[in-house]
């Protein structure tokens, strides 16, 4: 029997195979999964080797908070002006804080009257003193004298009485005047200490409040929230913050990370746009949560420890600002150490 050839199908030509696109797209693919795969260990443990930290560009803050409850009069800064130690940042009214001067004041004027009364007083008595001592001397001369002419019958029994009763008087005059000379000294001491305390007091309570002039402690620049003319304050609530001028960035560092870093290594710091070399202030001894701007829904951190950068004086970066720290593989911090 003849054998019936099979006929090969027009499409499976051989020169009509399309065997190099199969093989591109296969490379493709396992190019792909060779991408992922490098993209899960990266995600998995690639904290472990290089340095990929986030942090915020931040400075000595200063807070300006109101420490009585006032109204806002007027402010004399602007979000982002730069002032010197002692300008006027803001000036409150204190209803308050003049009552309470009101007061010490009068109490202070109480006071001052009272030392004066008692430093007469003192004063009457220490000159009479002398005197009545002296006529209590005279007179107890003078009833021994009435004693020795009585025993004779010279002297009548009522004259006798008049010289002692006139003798008792003086010695308790002087024993009163003794009394209140010591008893004025007392309490002028106590009134004069009072006295001191209250005018202090109310010295600083004036220079405490100080027409309700707010001044800048340090020189800085003011943050981006100032009160506005009017606004009714409490006592703690924050006026303004000022920022000092050396600027550092406070990173947060991976979780788990096996590579060495030590003050002086000089690393990258980049927002986007921006880059600068910043040189390893501290590694702190503390950690602190992630701020919700870098927390990741698919990565929580609980919490991470910190390192600080000190940032050169010309870093173009904002405060507050969000940055990336990079600059550490395996142990190697390519931008080197201080000399």
């Amino acid at each position: 029997m003849q054998s019936i050839k099979k006929r090969p199908r027009l499409d499976t030509l051989k020169n009509q195979e399309r065997a190099s696109p199969i093989r591109w797209g296969r490379r493709v693919y396992l190019g792909l999964l060779a991408l992922l795969g490098l993209f899960l260990v990266d995600y998995a443990v690639g904290d472990a080797v290089l340095l990929r930290a986030d942090g915020i560009v931040a400075t000595d803050r200063q807070i300006v908070a109101a420490v009585y409850p006032a109204k806002v009069a007027a402010v004399r800064v602007r979000e982002g002006e730069v002032v010197e130690a002692g300008a006027v940042l803001v000036q409150l009214e204190s209803a308050d804080m003049l009552k309470d001067i009101a007061d010490l004041a009068a109490r202070n004027a109480d006071l001052a009257v009272r030392e004066t009364q008692l430093t007469v007083r003192a004063r009457t008595v220490k000159e009479l003193l002398p005197l009545a001592e002296r006529h209590a001397r005279e007179n107890t001369e003078q009833v021994t004298r009435i004693d020795t002419m009585a025993t004779r019958g010279l002297v009548s029994s009522q004259r006798m009485d008049q010289v002692l009763s006139s003798g008792y008087d003086t010695v308790a005059r002087v024993t009163e005047l003794r009394a209140q000379a010591q008893g004025l000294g007392g309490e002028l001491e106590l009134i004069s200490r009072a006295h001191k305390r209250a005018d202090e007091a109310l010295n600083q309570l004036e220079a405490f409040y100080d027409r309700g002039v707010l001044r800048a402690a340090a020189a800085g620049t003011v943050g981006p929230r100032v009160p506005t003319p009017g606004q009714v304050v409490k006592f703690g609530d924050e006026l303004l913050q000022l920022n000092g001028k050396k600027a550092y960035v406070l990173a947060y560092l991976p979780d788990i990370y096996l590579f060495g870093m030590q003050p002086g290594d000089r690393l990258e710091v980049s927002n986007g746009t921006s880059r600068a070399t910043a040189e390893v202030d501290a590694i702190l001894t503390v950690a602190d949560a992630l701020p919700a701007e870098f927390q990741n829904m698919f990565r929580p951190r609980d919490r991470s420890r910190l390192v600080r950068l000190s940032l050169p004086q010309e870093h173009g970066f904002a405060i507050s600002q969000k940055v990336r720290v990079r600059g550490c593989a395996f142990g190697y911090c390519w931008r080197g150490s201080k000399a």
